[in-house]
């Protein structure tokens, strides 16, 4: 059985951990659980998480989205664990918390021992596999050396045909001469193989001894922990099967020897065959090679089969190293569990400290360092069985664990409360399913519509029993009990797929907070609904029920329903007959009896001729010429359901009039109005359905009394008359009396209602203004435009006049006086010519010229000359000037001109209008 396990994972913070996964990894094999399985749950984002968890050992790892797994610890689940939360089940107390931490270390070497074991024996099967596969390489082996003898025997039978060819047979022996060789080769590498085999018989033995030896290591474990005696027995017993499996590798080991001494030995038969068929070979070449090619293969043949022989040896000499290493770790196993049942043996355990505890059978013992024994478990589960034995029953409920109890198993009904809200209608009030043939369903609705006293209706009951058909036809059938008037009046049903159906109900008013009780069959169903939906007529396609009233003093039939007569009135169809006389005196007389034998009605009153009968005007349909009847105000006025007329109301000081109409029938079944003298007020109201007046009186407003948010007083309204209605006045900028229309002062305080005439209302702007303020008339400033015509003046000039040609005087003679030393000039140089070696001649005489050069003279000569006076005068002029024909502009220069905009637009600012009065309510 599964054990809840659920809460809100969080981390040191208190904080949800959000994008985690909860794994849990079965770490045993339980009877539900296979070992090694992962199962997982992810918290939502509160950290909630919920597991149906079997029993067994999980290991826990919380996976969050960005961290690596995180181991959170190891749970148990036992089949009568409780429910709880991860934190109470990681946090409670485990096998191993029981066990000393050295007991359970000597479990674990015990457990190492075993695997070792396991480990000699797979080793010493693989020595076994390698014997055999040398077994059958020599097998193979003997097998090519007979091939080969057969191909000897062929080359006999063909030494007939060896004579004819000396010289290739000569060959041939050569060539079979070279495949002895190899086939000696051959019987070398048997020989290899032998040796290795040897070996590994040597090595299988060396195997046997540290077999030995772990067995030995493993009997002194067994006898120093003396507390676990059968393990270390079962360590005993493994390591004599490794033994045992290393005798067996040896014995292997030998066969192979001996295979290998047989393929030896086949070899050299083959290498003698090839020897014979070498000398008788010369009767034929070609036959000769052949068979040499063939003795070549079988030689080839051997020589593999050899190799895989000594492959063999090999692996035999490796299993020996591998049974050597697990014997080896034996031992050492063997010693560390020796070590640990040494230190157990020096505690004891206690309630605050791990170790050896001492077993007790005692039942009735209080020591705290004593453990149960099986026995004394087995005695204390007697004596509990004993007290409440585990096949009792609760209400036919074992007590293997925790019960729950249904109403059905103790005997009671179903029950829960629920409301009808909606008013009268159908409810759908629950869904049923019931197998045909076998099934009933049972309901009940207790209570009824408020919570009075003196309103015994409101505790009524409904019984609804609902049974199914026999399958021929399909469907079910329901009787609907009705022990009082209200509560259930109908129900119905739907059939809506196989044998499921809707069950409606007809309510005839509120019912609140009812019981409602149920039972059903075991094989059926029921499902009720605690808010049923509600319609306020049949729904459509149903299946309509019976309806069987039961009567009670509360509930009397009619006259009618048991075929009686009333106590008053009533027809006797047939003839009367009268036992022992008529008590009463009878009325009337023979005439009235003969004329009014079948007695008529006039306007719903019986009228027999006995007696005179007064109609009333509720009996020909009318209102009473006067007061139909008088109510006090403060006892509700009239009642809904009083009879149609007019009632005078009082009340402290007045009284008014008030009109019943009442039909009894509809939605409205009566409307009422009221009204109060002096035209100070007109009211009315209306029922609904049979509950009487669910909303107060409403005010009719009139011209008199008009309502007050049609129009806020005070408010301007345009008005399309000169005449003023009632209650109303023009704003002219009169006052009014304040006390008189208290309304219209709380708009205007003053006493004064503002002039409209001519004026247009504005709003009021967000700021500089006041309310009523006036502004007068203005226009916005704004800017014009203007232009004055174009004028063109023309070009303006003066007469011409020539004024000829005028000449000036002649002047501007003038002198110069003139003083002062010239500059100085004249300096100058001489060259002269000289002729070498002979006369000189005078320049330019013509002479002759034999060697001649020249010279200057230095620079002589410079000199200055004063000068003074007065120049000539001189320098005297005349001009001549030309005026010439001209004229003359004429500068009109910057001014001004003066223009005029006449007048235009009406005498005040307007837009386009109608006129309306404007007219204010007196209120």
């Amino acid at each position: 059985m599964a054990v809840k396990i659920s809460g809100v994972l969080k981390d040191g913070t208190g904080k949800p951990v959000e994008n985690c996964t909860i794994q849990l990894k079965a770490r045993r094999t339980s009877s539900t659980v296979v070992v090694n399985t992962v199962a997982s749950e992810n918290p939502d984002e509160a950290g909630r998480y919920s597991m149906d968890v079997e029993h067994g050992q999980y290991s826990v790892t919380l996976l969050v989205e960005g961290f690596p797994p995180s181991h959170a610890g190891t749970i148990t689940v036992y089949e009568d664990s409780r429910p709880g939360t991860l934190n109470d089940f990681l946090g409670a107390m485990t096998e191993d918390d029981a066990r000393p931490e050295a007991l359970r270390r000597f479990e674990l070497m015990v457990e190492e021992v075993a695997r070792n074991a396991s480990a000699v024996a797979q080793n010493t099967a693989a020595a076994k596999k390698s014997a055999s596969d040398a077994s059958i390489s020599a097998s193979e082996a003997a097998t090519h050396a007979t091939d080969a003898a057969g191909s000897a025997r062929a080359a006999s039978t063909s030494a007939g045909q060896a004579a004819t060819s000396a010289q290739s047979a000569s060959s041939s022996a050569g060539t079979a001469s070279t495949k002895a060789t190899e086939a000696s080769k051959s019987a070398a590498a048997a020989e290899s193989s032998k040796s290795a085999a040897a070996t590994s018989a040597g090595a299988a033995k060396t195997s046997e001894t540290n077999a030995a030896a772990s067995q030995q290591s493993a009997a002194t474990s067994a006898s120093t922990a003396t507390t676990k005696a059968s393990e270390a027995a079962t360590s005993a017993r493994d390591a004599a099967a490794s033994k045992e499996a290393a005798k067996t590798s040896e014995t292997n080991a030998k066969a192979s020897e001996t295979s290998a001494e047989s393929s030896k030995t086949a070899a050299a038969s083959s290498a003698s065959s090839a020897a014979s068929s070498a000398s008788s070979a010369s009767a034929s070449k070609d036959e000769a090679s052949r068979q040499a090619s063939a003795a070549k293969g079988s030689a080839t043949t051997a020589s593999t089969k050899a190799t895989e022989a000594a492959g063999s040896a090999t692996a035999a000499a490796q299993s020996k190293s591998t049974a050597e290493s697990a014997a080896t770790r034996a031992e050492t196993a063997a010693k560390r569990a020796e070590d640990i049942a040494s230190a157990v043996a020096l505690e004891d355990a206690s309630t605050t400290k791990k170790g050896i505890v001492q077993l007790s059978s005692a039942t009735n013992s209080t020591s705290e360092t004593l453990a149960a024994t099986p026995k004394a478990v087995k005695a204390a589960n007697d004596n509990a069985n004993g007290r409440v034995p585990s096949n009792r029953k609760v209400n036919g409920k074992a007590l293997t664990a925790d019960i729950t109890l249904t109403p059905k198993d103790i005997g009671t009904l179903n029950s829960v409360t629920i409301s009808f809200s909606g008013g009268a209608g159908w409810f759908k009030l629950a869904t049923v399913t019931m197998p045909q043939a076998s099934s009933i369903v049972y309901i009940a609705l207790i209570g009824g519509a408020g919570y009075n006293v003196g309103s015994p209706q409101q505790a009524g009951i409904s019984e609804l029993v609902l049974r199914a058909g026999n399958g021929n036809p399909k469907g079910i059938t329901g009787a609907l009990w009705k022990r009082t008037a209200v509560g259930l009046t109908n129900f119905a049903w739907i059939n809506t797929s196989g044998d499921t159906y809707d069950i409606y109900v007809e309510i005839g008013n509120y019912a609140t907070s009812v019981n409602i009780h149920w039972d059903c069959t075991t094989n059926a169903s029921v499902s009720i609904y605690t808010s049923p939906t509600y319609s306020a007529s049949k729904p459509s396609s149903v299946t309509d029920g019976v309806v069987y009233t039961m009567y009670s003093s509360h509930q009397k039939p009619t006259p009618s329903d048991i075929g009686a007569l009333p106590t008053t009135g009533g027809t006797i169809s047939g003839p009367l007959s009268v036992t022992d006389g008529i008590t009463g005196a009878l009325k009337g007389n023979a005439d009235t009896a003969t004329k009014l034998a079948a007695v008529p009605k006039i306007n719903g009153v019986k009228f027999d001729g006995s007696a005179d009968i007064n109609l009333t005007p509720e009996n020909i349909g009318a209102f009473a010429r006067r007061s139909t009847g008088a109510y006090a105000d403060s006892d509700g006025a009239v009642p809904w359901n009083a009879e149609s007329g007019a009632y005078n109301v009082t009340r402290s000081g007045d009284s008014y009039i008030l009109v019943n109409f009442y039909t009894g029938v509809g939605s409205c079944r009566t409307l009422q109005m009221k009204a109060h003298y002096r035209n100070r007020g007109l009211f009315y109201r209306s029922s609904r359905d049979g509950y009487g007046f669910e909303e107060d009186w409403a005010e009719v407003y009139t011209s008199k009394n008009l309502p007050p948010e049609s129009y806020p007083v005070g408010a301007p309204i345009p008005w399309p008359s000169d005449t003023v209605p009632s209650g109303y006045a023009l704003m002219q900028g009169q006052t009014f009396d304040k006390s008189a229309y208290p309304k219209l002062a709380a708009a205007y305080p003053s006493g004064v209602i503002p002039d409209m005439r001519g004026w247009t209302i504005k709003g009021k702007p967000a700021s500089g203004r006041a309310v009523l303020s006036q502004e007068q008339d203005g226009i916005k400033s704004h800017t014009h435009s203007a232009s004055a015509s174009s004028t063109d003046l023309g070009t303006k000039t003066t007469s011409s006049f020539d004024y000829g040609t005028k000449s000036t005087n002649n002047t501007g003679a003038h002198t110069h006086s003139v003083s002062g030393t010239a500059a100085s000039a004249g300096a100058h140089t001489h060259s002269m010519t000289f002729v070498s070696g002979g006369s000189s001649g005078a320049p330019g005489s013509g002479s002759p010229d034999y060697s001649k050069y020249s010279v200057n003279t230095s620079s002589a000569g410079a000199h200055t000359h004063s000068v003074s006076g007065t120049a000539a005068s001189a320098g005297a002029h005349a001009h001549t000037v030309g005026i010439g024909a001209h004229t003359h502009s004429v500068a009109i220069g910057s001014h001004g001109h003066t223009i005029t905009v006449n007048a235009a637009g009406n005498a005040e600012n307007t837009v386009k209008n109608i006129a309306f009065n404007y007219i204010v309510r007196l209120a």
